[in-house]
């Protein structure tokens, strides 16, 4: 074993080390992750959706495999949507390039809370 620094350290065995031999294809994997699928058909959505649906409560989130995440900010703007999917569904199949198949996903994803301004208390003189 070898010692550094005041730490005893020994090299983990091959088995032990993880799902990447490298670290370049640790890194790969990462940006793989965060790589998000570009559709033509998901830009003109979100550029459409306030037209397509004015008083909806949903907005699109994201695209991906064919399915389109909805979100809305709370489980009763849940429950008011979930009732017209079927009719928005077939108002999103007519937008051109639309896929053959579509799948709509509700999930509640509220926006972050706004912050108050940073207010400054003043020391008053007497």
């Amino acid at each position: 074993m070898a010692f550094e620094d005041g730490v005893f350290w020994r090299p983990l065995m091959p088995e032990r080390r993880g799902l990447h031999p490298r670290f370049s294809s640790a890194v790969e994997a990462a940006a793989k992750s965060l790589m998000v699928e570009r559709s033509a058909f998901f830009d003109t959505l979100a550029d459409r959706w306030p037209s397509l649906f004015p008083k909806c409560a949903a907005r699109p989130g994201r695209w991906a495999d064919g399915k389109l995440f909805l979100y809305v900010n709370s489980a009763p703007a849940l429950f008011a949507v979930r009732p017209r999917l079927r009719a928005m569904k077939s108002a999103l199949m007519a937008i051109p390039g639309a896929p053959k198949r579509l799948d709509l996903i509700l999930e509640i994803h509220a926006p972050p809370p706004r912050r108050s301004p940073l207010t400054t208390t003043r020391s008053r003189k007497p």
